[in-house]
């Protein structure tokens, strides 16, 4: 049985990590700063979104095969 999921909790971790971004860029506001969001933030969060996705489609088909496997 499946007692968490690790896709919710990714998307709250993302949530974390962007409020913390968005604090930090209140702050940081350099070229360094716009490289590292353009260059290495942005792609991040888009591959994290892309990959909890499908996360969450392969949690939700375990869950319906155990469901349907259950005795």
């Amino acid at each position: 049985m499946i007692h968490t999921r690790p896709d919710r909790d990714g998307q709250e971790q993302l949530r974390q990590a962007g409020a913390a971004w968005e604090e930090a860029a209140q702050y940081w506001q350099d070229e360094v700063a716009r490289q590292f969001d353009t260059g290495h933030w942005t792609p991040l969060v888009q591959q994290s979104r892309t990959y909890l996705e499908a996360l969450r489609a392969l949690m939700d088909l375990l869950e319906t095969a155990e469901r349907d496997t259950e005795l």
